[in-house]
C-alpha cells in the first residue's frame, strides 16, 4: 500500500475525520488517483465493522466512521465520475425505511457502509408507500431490496411490499433482507423476506453472498 494511502487508514481508523480529509486533499494534490484513495477509506470502514462486529467498537464509532467517509466521498466524487473503477461495484440495492416509520439512523448507517463497500444504493428515504418499493426495483433493475424499521406498525408495510414484488413477477429474482431493532427471525417469516439481520456488517456479508451464488449460478 502506497504511504499516503496507509496514513489516510490510520487517519480514518482513529476518527480523526479533519486529519483523514486533508490527506485526501493531499493525495488529489500530488497526483494519486482518486479510486486509490477511495479504496483505502473502503477498506477502513470496512475494519470498522469488523471491530464493531467483535465488540472493539461501539454504535459511536460505526456512526461517526459513516460521517467520515461522507465527507471524504465529497471531496473524491468530482474524480470518481470522470473515471471508471474497473468493477469495483458489488450491486445493486433499493433501500428503505416502510411506511409507518420516520427512522433512518440504522438504515443510514448501513447505507453508508454498503457504499463504501462498493453497492450501489437506491436510497428511498423514510415512511416509503410499498409500491414505491416495487417500482424502483424494476425501474433500477436491482436484486437486492433492503427495509429496515424501527416501529412494529411498519411490519404490515414492510409485508405489502415485498408482496407487490410478487405481484409484478419481481419476488423470485429480489433477495429481501430486512432489519432494525424490533426485526426477529419470526418477523421475517411473517412479512415474507429471505434473511434479517440487527449487524450492519452481517448485512453486507449477506447481500455479497446472495450476488456471489447468482453469479455463480447465472
Amino acid at each position: 500500500m502506497d504511504m499516503i494511502e496507509k496514513r489516510l487508514k490510520d487517519m480514518f481508523l482513529r476518527m480523526e475525520r479533519q486529519a483523514t480529509v486533508d490527506i485526501v486533499k493531499e493525495g488529489l494534490e500530488s497526483g494519486a488517483n482518486p479510486f486509490d484513495l477511495l479504496r483505502a477509506c473502503r477498506e477502513a470502514m470496512e475494519e470498522v465493522g469488523d471491530r464493531f462486529e467483535t465488540g472493539e467498537f461501539f454504535l459511536s464509532e460505526l456512526i461517526y466512521s459513516a460521517e467520515v467517509f461522507k465527507a471524504v466521498t465529497a471531496i473524491l466524487e468530482p474524480g470518481l465520475v470522470s473515471g471508471d473503477e474497473g468493477g469495483e461495484v458489488k450491486g445493486s440495492v433499493v433501500f428503505g425505511t416502510p411506511r409507518g416509520d420516520i427512522h433512518d439512523l440504522g438504515k443510514n448507517i448501513v447505507v453508508t457502509m454498503m457504499r463504501a463497500q462498493g453497492f450501489t444504493v437506491h436510497d428511498l428515504g423514510v415512511d416509503v408507500p410499498p409500491e414505491k418499493f416495487a417500482e424502483e426495483i424494476q425501474r433500477t433493475k436491482a436484486h437486492i431490496l433492503a427495509l429496515s424499521v424501527l416501529l412494529t406498525p411498519a411490519f404490515d408495510s414492510m409485508r405489502e411490499a415485498i408482496s407487490m414484488l410478487k405481484e409484478k413477477g419481481l419476488r423470485k429474482d429480489t433477495f429481501v433482507i430486512i432489519g432494525g431493532g424490533v426485526v426477529t427471525d419470526l418477523v421475517r417469516e411473517n412479512v415474507g423476506a429471505d434473511v434479517q439481520t440487527l449487524d450492519p456488517t452481517e448485512a453486507i456479508r449477506l447481500c455479497r453472498n446472495y450476488l456471489q451464488e447468482e453469479f455463480r449460478s447465472g
